[in-house]
C-alpha cells in the first residue's frame, strides 16, 4: 500500500468544481497533496496561493512535528516543504 506523503499522486488531483469559489469554505477535501492544488486547472492563482498559504500555516501544524500540517479535510499530513514548494512554484508561473 503507497505511504501518501511519498506518493501524493496515489489520489491524483480532483477536479476543481466550478459552483466552488473562494467565497466558500476551503474545499482541502477536494485535494490530497498540495501538488493536486497546482494540478487543478479550474482554480485562479489567487485560490490556489490562498488554499496553501491556510494549509502551511501554524493552525495546521500536527502536534509535535513542526514540519507537518495537516489541512482539516485532507487525507493526510503533508510536509511544510511540500506545502512551501507549491508555492514557489506558483511564484514561478506569475500566478499571483
Amino acid at each position: 500500500m503507497p505511504n501518501r506523503l511519498n506518493c501524493p499522486e496515489a489520489l491524483g488531483p480532483t477536479p476543481w468544481p466550478k459552483k466552488l469559489g473562494a467565497s466558500q469554505s476551503q474545499p482541502a477535501f477536494l485535494f490530497a497533496h498540495p501538488s493536486a492544488v497546482l494540478a487543478a486547472t479550474a482554480m485562479s492563482g489567487s485560490d490556489k496561493r490562498a488554499l496553501l498559504a491556510a494549509w502551511v500555516s501554524d493552525a495546521c501544524a500536527v502536534e509535535g512535528r513542526p514540519a507537518l500540517r495537516w489541512l482539516p479535510g485532507t487525507p493526510a499530513p503533508v510536509t511544510v516543504d511540500d506545502i512551501l514548494s507549491c508555492l514557489q512554484a506558483l511564484d514561478g508561473e506569475g500566478l499571483h
